[in-house]
């Protein structure tokens, strides 16, 4: 290791909201090896007058930006080189990017430094989580009413409806529709598929109501940049569904008289039970040992790059795996109680 002294003189302070914070000096002759380096960067993205990009001599970016500037892009160079060695000595299961601060920063001088980053945070499940999916009923499902039937009707003879002209109910106008032999088999097959609707509708409850059980037991500190993450999520949705209904997200956001940052404040909550819900998940998962089916994943992975071709394939790949883990994993929960 290249810094294995200068790991040792860094403190390790652990904050709230699984983060933590590394603080330590370098000493000035370790940042001005990498000074020439961040010269040449600087040099070669400065525009100055009589000069084309990239050929700016060094004396004169120099004279540019100033001393400091160059001691600051070479701390960072240094920085990308010594934080995963300082991650590495501290034994830290790090994720995302860290969040570097220079608080001391001199020509000659040692340069100070105080970094955090977000921990992957440590899932404590509650004894009885394998039992919780018994305890919760199953509802039973409502018949489709005769009433809801109709409506269906109605909705399906509006969408065939030229001009002023909306057609009757007939077997005829059924037999329009797909291979029914008339109304009759039509409404039955309507009768059918709202039955099935509810019957999801009641699965989904049932599931929603074992989450709640297991969260409110689940101990663990979520760091922030999950929530964020869960948060951006929601926003890329809502936005999708808003441009979805033939309105401009900026004349959306008037009509509800908020700010962007009103509802995101305002979707924090749900993101931060959604990022409880995927680190508990993922914990039951690990220890379950508990994986997508590969043919299962390489078979939507398919159709997902068919459909979107410059998307990047190992983050689709991520999130296909994620998404099947996950309904295993709830599958699981939801039966008569884990064995």
């Amino acid at each position: 290791m290249r810094f294995e002294s200068l790991t040792k003189a860094f403190k390790k302070k652990l904050l709230p909201e699984s983060e933590v914070e590394l603080t330590g000096e370098v000493p000035f002759e370790t940042i001005e090896g990498y000074r020439a380096h961040a010269l040449e960067e600087i040099a070669g993205e400065l525009e100055v007058p009589g000069f084309r990009k990239g050929k700016v001599p060094h004396d004169l970016a120099l004279k540019k930006v100033g001393e400091v500037a160059i001691l600051e892009e070479a701390t960072e160079h240094f920085v990308r080189d010594f934080y995963p060695e300082l991650v590495d000595a501290e034994k830290l299961d790090v994720v995302g990017r860290p969040n570097i601060a220079i608080t001391k920063l001199a020509p000659g001088n040692p340069i100070g430094l105080v970094i955090r980053a977000a921990l992957y945070p440590e899932v404590t499940l509650p004894k009885n989580w394998k039992s919780m999916g018994a305890k919760v009923a199953l509802e039973k499902a409502e018949e489709a009413k005769d009433e809801e039937v109709a409506q269906t009707l109605e909705q399906l003879r509006q969408s065939r409806k030229q001009g002023e002209v909306v057609p009757e109910l007939t077997d005829e106008f059924a037999k329009s529709l797909g291979a029914f032999e008339n109304l009759e088999a039509l409404k039955a097959q309507i009768k059918k598929g709202i039955g099935e609707e509810k019957e999801r509708g009641a699965k989904d409850k049932r599931r929603g109501k074992i989450i709640d059980a297991l969260l409110e037991k689940v101990t663990v500190e979520i760091p922030r940049i999950f929530v964020e993450s869960e948060l951006d999520k929601i926003m890329s949705q809502m936005k999708e569904d808003v441009s979805r209904f033939g309105v401009k997200y900026e004349d959306y956001l008037k009509q509800i008289n908020k700010t962007e940052d009103e509802l995101r404040v305002g979707f924090r909550e749900q993101a931060a039970k959604r990022a409880k819900l995927q680190l508990t998940l993922n914990k039951i998962a690990a220890d379950e040992k508990i994986e997508a089916d590969q043919e299962k994943v390489a078979e939507e992975m398919k159709h997902a790059l068919e459909h979107f071709p410059d998307a990047r394939e190992e983050l689709v790949r991520i999130h296909i795996e994620t998404v099947m883990r996950n309904e295993k994993v709830l599958q699981m929960l939801e039966s008569e109680g884990v064995k």
